[in-house]
């Protein structure tokens, strides 16, 4: 006879599902958020500077990572 099986069982679903939980839980926090359309269209404006030659490229760099928080 066993004993505790069923319940046994029951207590190993449970904290798998919990760990599952808490692993895409960590992956959404790590998850870079969304760009916003304002963040969009600075990246361009930038490229559009940079293109044009008013930004060398280290300038174009520098403002880049301002802009993404980097």
């Amino acid at each position: 006879m066993m004993l505790g099986g069923v319940g046994f069982q029951a207590g190993l679903d449970e904290a798998r599902r919990k760990q599952q939980l808490e692993v895409q839980r960590r992956a959404a926090a790590q998850a870079p958020p969304a760009l916003r359309p304002d963040v969009v269209q600075q990246l361009k404006d930038l490229k559009a500077l940079h293109d044009d030659g008013v930004l060398s490229p280290e300038e174009f760099r520098m403002a880049k990572r301002k802009v993404l928080g980097d």
